[in-house]
């Protein structure tokens, strides 16, 4: 049965005979879409993305864009920014007044009003609310005391992102802006750019507006209205054919059941299936509704699992990285464990990769052993965010009242953040401030940490800047120490409670810090968790300090801190920041732990990677203290944190 309802200058259809349109409606006209040609599309996140090969003039572009139902890239992320780059690699057209470098179009301009950009849509483009990363060139400008965009010629009015350093080849103190960054050019510069087109659905004032869906090798939107019934229904009230792309991820119609891929919802990405149930009435039932991949998603109290390929991974080269944490080592004809008790890959906010050792599941507790000095980091930058620390130029003598005098008392916070205080302990406080310092029989006692940290040091001549050393990284748990009980008297709660108020609670993660034996916690060691929880700190991280929409951590804190700030040692890839390890290419940092229980994070690329050793508890546990428990866990027969997070990175089809 066909039913026909002329509405203007549109016929509407309702068509039973077909699945595609199985009692859906959709708008003909004379002229309308035609089945889309093939287009090399790729998606991220709920966008699709077409690259135009042919150069064009900045607005010739956007009307390009326009007549293809989509838009000139309007860059929301850090990830989408990290995402166009490698997509636009390839590019080859440079700009006259941009000094030879390789560029392509964004959709952004101050043609209208000079400095105040927008995107095509009509919004602002305020960049600190994609990144705390550097968006725009930062080079000196033209003219004196200005920097890009600057406007040079008064003709640079559409901006674009750069693929090389400007001008080609510059050094560093010359360059106009880094590889990945925005300038200003003229707008009358032929360049190639990138079309996209967002495939997503919105709910808002219950009206379900489904952008782009397939079906029968066509595409559609439609919009559904709030229908009573017993469960959840939607009533369908229009549908037209569109011209936008055929997406390989984007929602579609099959079997009397629409699925949708992408439903922004409360600072969350949903995925849902509606089922029609009454054809006549076009009343649809929501079946199903879950959370799923994309740089909105988090998990809730439990994580969402999808299959590597949906967030553009590579499931064999992930694979190089799972077999590296879990298969043995052969050393000196012998094959030697690896001793991964938890392994959890993340992408776009899911789960796409989880593997356990025997006798572990992913409630099985880990330990974090230096991994914890990340997490009194970020407790850190809380701490500053809500005044009860003055900066990280704060001498930690405002609070630790014992270093007023002496050569300790202009000992800065960021002193110890970057392991440079120039104190040295007595003996190896890895070991004493754990195991504990021996006694005349030879057994070991346990030693009060803060204590120790305040008391038994000195000045280092190496290493005190006071001193006139000029180099003075000197990795010391004591340096952690203080900077928790400097955090324990500026806030007047507890290590534990601070991080439970302020981080641990609004992240999900349920956790337990370990104390010394003398009531002090160890802000240096010893946070138990499953590795999934671990996998939400550095989902947390990966998001510059956001969750579900909410600042947690300061995203400048996060920048600032997992920058690299010192080099350990030329022959090392990675150095130092405030207790992260930064690799020195800019792109990844990881938190560290002995035995190699690490949270890597590439805020980039959206990935985390969360890695425990086996574990063994010795006395108590549940205490949770040093007096009457301890861990035993076990080293990997080899480990190198490049070589294993670079398997992973590696697994991204960039």
């Amino acid at each position: 049965m066909i039913i026909k309802i002329l509405k203007s200058d549109y016929l509407l259809i309702l068509q039973s005979a077909l699945a595609l349109f199985f009692f859906l409606f959709f708008t003909t006209q004379r002229g309308s879409a035609q089945t889309p040609e093939l287009r090399n599309i790729r998606n991220f996140d709920h966008h699709a993305y077409e690259i135009i090969s042919e150069p064009m003039s900045w607005s010739d572009a956007k009307e390009y864009a326009s007549a293809k139902s989509g838009n000139l890239v309007k860059i929301e992320t850090f990830q989408e920014q990290i995402f166009l780059r490698s997509l636009m690699k390839d590019t080859a057209t440079t700009a006259a007044d941009g000094g030879g470098a390789k560029y392509f179009w964004l959709g952004g301009s101050d043609v209208q009003i000079e400095g105040s950009w927008k995107w095509t849509d009509g919004s602002e483009i305020n960049a600190p609310t994609i990144t705390t990363n550097d968006l725009w060139g930062k080079g000196q400008g033209f003219e004196a005391g200005l920097s890009e965009p600057d406007n040079f010629m008064d003709n640079q009015h559409c901006l674009a992102m750069g693929l090389e350093t400007w001008p080609a080849g510059a050094t560093t103190a010359e360059a106009f802006g880094s590889a990945g960054q925005w300038n200003d050019i003229s707008c009358s510069n032929k360049l190639n750019f990138v079309i996209e087109y967002d495939i997503s659905a919105n709910y808002e004032d219950g009206s379900l507006n489904v952008k782009h869906f397939s079906a029968e090798n066509k595409n559609y939107r439609a919009s559904f209205q709030l229908s009573p019934c017993a469960t959840v229904c939607l009533k369908l009230i229009s549908a037209s054919e569109t011209d936008l792309p055929t997406s390989p991820l984007a929602s579609n119609y099959s079997g009397n059941v629409l699925s949708v891929k992408k439903l922004a919802f409360g600072g969350q990405m949903y995925e849902l299936d509606l089922k029609l149930i009454d054809p006549q009435a076009l009343i649809f039932e929501v079946v199903s509704s879950n959370l799923t991949s994309s740089t909105l998603s988090y998990p809730t109290s439990t994580w969402v699992t999808a299959e590597p390929k949906t967030v553009g991974v590579d499931l064999m080269k992930l694979q190089k990285a799972i077999d590296y944490a879990f298969d043995d080592v052969v050393i000196d004809d012998v094959p030697t464990p690896q001793y991964t008790q938890g392994l959890v890959i993340v992408r776009h906010g899911v789960i796409i990769a989880e593997k356990y050792g025997s006798n572990a599941d992913k409630e099985t507790i880990a330990t974090s052993w230096s991994s914890a000095k990340s997490f009194t980091s970020a407790l850190t930058g809380i701490a500053i965010e809500n005044g009860s620390i003055g900066s990280v130029d704060t001498p930690a003598s405002e609070f630790i009242t014992e270093w007023r005098a002496g050569e300790t008392k202009d000992i800065t916070i960021k002193n110890l953040l970057m392991m440079s205080s120039g104190l040295q302990e007595f003996g190896n406080d890895a070991t004493t401030m754990y195991i504990g310092s021996q006694n005349d029989e030879g057994a070991y006692e346990i030693v009060d940490n803060v204590k120790y940290s305040i008391e038994n040091r000195q000045a280092d001549p190496d290493l005190a800047s006071w001193l006139g050393s000029t180099y003075n990284w000197n990795y010391q748990n004591a340096d952690t120490q203080i900077v928790g009980e400097s955090i324990e008297r500026a806030t007047g709660k507890s290590l534990a409670d601070f991080a439970e108020t302020e981080l641990f609670s609004k992240i999900g993660m349920d956790a337990g810090w370990w104390k010394d034996g003398f009531d002090n916690y160890m802000p240096w060691c010893c946070i138990d968790a499953t590795t999934r929880d671990f996998a939400r700190f550095g989902l947390l991280y990966a998001r510059e300090g956001k969750w579900q929409g909410s600042a947690v951590v300061p995203a400048a804190w996060v920048t600032e801190s997992t920058k690299l700030s010192t080099i350990t040692s030329p022959a090392l890839k990675v150095g130092y920041g405030y207790f992260w390890w930064p690799h020195v290419d800019g792109e990844w940092f990881f938190a560290a732990g002995s035995r190699s229980n690490n949270i890597y994070v590439h805020p980039g690329l959206d990935l985390v990677v969360a890695r425990n050793s086996s574990l063994e508890f010795l006395g108590d546990e549940t205490a949770k203290d040093r007096a009457t428990g301890a861990h035993r866990t076990l080293f990997p027969a080899r480990w190198d944190h490049e070589e294993f997070f670079e398997l992973v990175i590696d697994s991204v089809n960039q």
